[in-house]
């Protein structure tokens, strides 16, 4: 969902509560500047890790969908 800066600012606390279940895209000026997502307390490494790998399929759906492996490779060369 995209909302403008300016709605955001009226009902803060709306957004907030929708971001539970949905990324919320805020607009300045008609442009994406920021989103709202939910917060996990677990970090995304940490989740659906099997205790000991026996397969390369077991690795499957262990990152998540939107990570670029070649920024990640572009920022550890990087450093």
């Amino acid at each position: 969902m995209q909302i403008a800066l300016s709605e955001l600012k009226v009902n803060v606390g709306k957004y907030v509560d929708l971001a539970e279940t949905e990324d919320v895209i805020i607009t300045r000026y008609g442009k994406p500047t920021a989103k709202i997502v939910r917060y996990d307390k677990e970090p995304w490494y940490m989740k659906k890790m099997p205790e000991q790998i026996t397969s390369v399929e077991q690795l499957f759906g262990t990152l998540p969908a939107d990570i670029d492996l070649d920024d990640v490779k572009a920022g550890r060369l990087s450093e």
